[in-house]
Formats: structure tokens, sequence, C-alpha cells
């Protein structure tokens, strides 16, 4: 017997890479290559579908079930394995979740005011006369929770400033307002997109992105990657346990997998991963310390429609409502504040704040508040050796919570870093 020849080529799964990027042109529509973010996972794991397939179990005189398969609507559902967070990549997958983002930034100089009102997708910025803005340098413009940060193009002059094609304006702006030149680190809120805001989007259907993973496994012509297009997060968990890192894991519905026009290559930032023990709780305005692990799973509905058009992908990706249950595990116990917050159903406010500690540009942070957390369940649990309580409920939908576009959301999400804009 001759013995089997070994495969010369085989792909580990540790070379694998994630790259994500904000689908600009349109849903379904993958960006360039230059909008792409190295993102460090765990494991990336596609699930390539066809929903459903398409028998023929019709009676043809046999015993045979099944005389023909034809193929029906395909898409992907694929699941990032618990994984460091990240602040800095992380807010990619946020943005696509949530959809509505307020970002400001360090204010440095030369600063203008708006001499006219601007419109959401607006061109040049009308503004008194001033210093000329320099290409490729960040501009916030307007304050609060109509805050946006934009890059500046070429061809700008004393009174208007020109904004890079890539980040155009997505908010509308009343006239005499204020755009201040700004330097890291850059604020971004993530919180619940409504139908409500200054962005002209009344659909409640945030942005998309698309997906790269790079697998290594030949193809034809794939470059050693799958892209999946118009991808919609369906779930991300985030969880701090004091014994680990802070971490997260996500679900996303696309396209079924295509092959990408280039072959991805690492490039990642040099942000660190933040060990979880670095965090701080609040409860009603209060430091709680006695919290060995938290989470929150925020699930967003998604509703994948195919129809008679010819084509087998899906012709909407749909986005429903939002839930986030957290988790809270008391240990040891120290009173029973957890278990009269929930008899009393007091929903306090919930806070959960973590930063590597740095300043500048260098900074990297994550906060999440919420102004309702409802306490749904308290069960009192022996430890090895203290009590403690394991406590889980629901943050409660909420106008302190919300953004730009109004209306309401159970929470809200804050990462500082050097990243301008996600937008």
């Amino acid at each position: 017997m001759v013995a089997p020849n070994p495969p010369t080529a085989v792909y580990p799964i540790c070379t694998q890479l994630l790259q994500i990027g904000l689908e600009s042109g349109g849903f379904g529509v993958a960006p360039a290559q230059t909008a792409y973010a190295s993102v460090p996972i765990a494991n990336f794991m596609p699930d390539n579908k066809i929903m459903p397939w398409i028998e023929d179990t019709s009676m043809w005189g046999d015993f045979v079930k099944t005389h023909d398969l034809q193929e029906g609507p395909r898409w992907a559902e694929s699941e990032i394995k618990e994984s460091p967070l990240y602040g800095d990549t992380f807010g990619h997958f946020l943005y696509n979740l949530l959809g509505d983002l307020v970002e400001t930034g360090t204010a440095s100089t030369p600063t203008w005011t708006t001499s006219g009102a601007l419109s959401a997708g607006a061109g040049p910025i009308p503004v008194t006369s001033g210093s000329t803005a320099v290409a490729g340098t960040y501009i916030q413009v307007d304050t609060g929770v109509n805050a946006e940060v934009v890059k500046v193009g070429t061809g700008s002059s004393a009174t208007s400033i020109v904004l890079d094609a890539t980040t155009p304006l997505r908010f509308s702006h009343l006239t005499t307002i204020a755009v201040v030149t700004v330097i890291a680190p850059f604020s971004h809120v993530f919180s619940l997109l409504n139908p409500y805001g200054s962005t002209g989007v009344v659909t409640g259907q945030g942005p998309t992105h698309s997906l790269i993973h790079r697998t290594g496994i030949p193809g034809s012509g794939n470059n050693y990657s799958w892209l999946f297009s118009y991808g919609c997060m369906s779930e991300i968990t985030i969880t701090g346990k004091a014994t680990g890192a802070l971490m997260w894991s996500g679900k996303v519905t696309t396209y079924i997998k295509t092959y990408p026009s280039f072959t991805p290559t690492p490039s990642f930032s040099a942000v660190r991963m933040i060990p979880a023990w670095n965090s701080t709780t609040t409860v009603a305005s209060s430091a709680v310390n006695d919290i060995t692990e938290w989470s929150v799973t925020m699930t967003r509905d998604l509703d994948v429609i195919p129809t008679a058009d010819g084509y087998q992908q899906p012709y909407l990706i749909g986005r429903g409502n939002l839930s986030a249950p957290f988790k809270l595990m008391y240990s040891p116990a120290l009173d029973e504040s957890p278990l009269t917050a929930m008899l009393s159903n007091s929903q306090p406010t919930l806070a959960w704040s973590i930063s590597n500690g740095l300043s500048g540009s260098s900074l990297v942070s994550f906060a999440l508040a919420a102004n309702q957390a409802a306490y749904k369940e308290t069960p009192l649990e022996s430890g090895k050796t203290f009590w403690g309580w394991n406590a889980s409920g629901e943050f409660i939908a909420n106008t302190v919570n919300s953004g730009n576009s109004g209306g309401k959301s159970p929470l809200s999400i804050t990462l500082q870093n050097a990243i301008p804009t996600y937008a």
C-alpha cells in the first residue's frame, strides 16, 4: 500500500484577520481598501446559509422522498467570539448596532463661526472671515447633541471650509454656530438612533459595514479572504470580569460571502487591552466596590427579507427594536441594596467606566451610562466563603441617554481615543 501524500499547504486559524469598513456609498456597497480597520479578535465564525433549500418531495411513483433540490435565498450569519475590547476599533461595531453618534474633539486653533445654515450632506461650510482651514486637519461643527467631527479637504478659503469627501456633514445646523479645529483625544457618544434627528434619516436604519475575513484558504481570485457586505450587527455583549480583561463578543448578519478585490494586510494600532479590575461602577451615583463581574447584552431585532426580484441576496436586512439586559455580580454581599432596588423597583442610574490611565492622544477610555436600570432578579448565592448577589435586569428607555436623534435610548456609551470620527 502506498502512503498518501500529506498536504503541503495548510491554513492555521491563528493567522486569520478581520477588518471592518463603513459603507458610505449605500447599503451593501463595499468601501475602498483604505476605509478598513484591522480588528483584534479571538475568532470569527462565518456561516454562509441557504435559507431555505427548496425541495421537490412530490410523488413520482417510487419510494424516493427528494426528487429535486434548488437553492433558496442566501445570506450569512457570523459570530465574533469573546475577545478583548480595544477602545479604538470597537467603535465601528457600536456605531453599526446603535446608529446615533455624536462626536467632539479637544479644542485647538483656528476657530470660526458659520455665516449660514447647513444641511446634512452640504458642501463647503460658509464662515465669517478668518484663517484658512488646513487640508487634512479635523474640525468640530456645533456643540452638544449636534456636534460632529469632519475632515478638511483641499480648496478652502478664509470664508469657506471645504470638507473631505470621506466625511460629509451628517447633521443639519443653524447659522452662527461654532466651528473649532480639534485634536485628540476625541469623544464618541453612541446611543440608539431614532427618527427624530438632524441627519435626515427618518427610518431608524443606521449605518452598515463591510467585513473582510482573511482565512488564507485559496480560491478563485479570492485574495485568500471573504468579503461580507451589508453588515448589520444583531448583538453585542460587553463583559468586565475582575480577573480578566474588558471583553466583548458580537453577531452580524450580512450578504453571503464574495471575494475582495485586494489581499488584506494587518494594520493595527498601538492601543492595548485594559484589565477589567481597573473599572469603576456607580449605582444611584454612589460608587459600588463589591462588583466582581458585570455585563450588558445589546440585542437588535433583525428582519432578513428576500423578495422575488431575481436575486438570491436579501432585498432588505432591516433593524427593529433594541433590548439591553444587564448582569451584576456582587461579592461579597455587603448589604441588601440589590434586593431593595428590585423590591422597590427604584430603577437607579447605573454607570461603568474604565480607562488606560493615559492622556492626550494616548488616552483610551470606555464609559457606559444607563439612567434607569431596572433590577429584575437578585438571588442570594453562596460563594466559596461569603454570600453574594447575582443581580440581573434591563436598561429602560429614557430621554437622558438619547443623542442627536432624540426620542429615547436605554443607554449611551462613550469612547475616548485618537480616532477623529467613525462616520
